[in-house]
């Protein structure tokens, strides 16, 4: 017996991809390296990127469209 192979395609929409790269790499990014100048700290730009980012995500989603 011959297994069949499957293939699955995942797609993306450029919106997504466009959020993510503007709101978690850049504005993520500009944020760490602001509180780590700020503080001094690895750990206080880190998690308080990660904070702020999903601040950010939470207030986008409640805003009435």
């Amino acid at each position: 017996m011959k297994k069949q192979n499957q293939v699955v395609f995942y797609t993306i929409k450029g919106s997504t991809i466009k959020n993510f790269l503007i709101l978690d790499c850049i504005t993520g990014t500009g944020i760490f390296y602001a509180l780590k100048i700020i503080s001094s700290s690895f750990l206080v730009g880190f998690f308080g990127s990660i904070a702020c980012t999903e601040g950010i995500k939470r207030l986008h989603n409640k805003q009435p469209r």
